[in-house]
């Protein structure tokens, strides 16, 4: 599911899909996309990158159009990798700049950027 507040320039979606099961907030205002995994217990955290990540009307649209099309095309479909490495958990000045949505989302968790 997905939920989209244009008031504070963010998107929620929750994927619930068993070992695949995970959050992410795509947090427009901080720059910022963070999801957790729920089987590995981490958060992944990228920065947007607006040649590739749609903006949040675009979102919208791309999920309303699934929604009733129940099938959608997108050139605009991305893929990330993480590649190994040593995770952090976040101090206060990371917070600050990922902002609120996403520390409620990770805090605690071992954070991989």
């Amino acid at each position: 599911t997905m939920t989209i507040q244009n008031e504070k320039n963010l998107a929620d979606v929750h994927v619930r899909s068993g070992v695949y099961s995970s959050d992410s907030i795509f947090d427009y205002k901080h720059g910022y996309i963070a999801t957790r995994l729920f089987s590995r217990n981490a958060c992944f955290i990228l920065k947007i990158d607006k040649a590739s990540i749609p903006d949040l009307q675009e979102i919208g649209r791309l999920a309303f159009e699934r929604k009733t099309m129940q099938r959608i095309y997108s050139p605009k479909d991305v893929w990330v990798e993480f590649q190994p490495s040593k995770s952090l958990f976040g101090d206060i000045k990371e917070w600050f700049l990922y902002g609120k949505p996403i520390e409620q989302l990770c805090k605690g968790l071992p954070l991989y950027k």
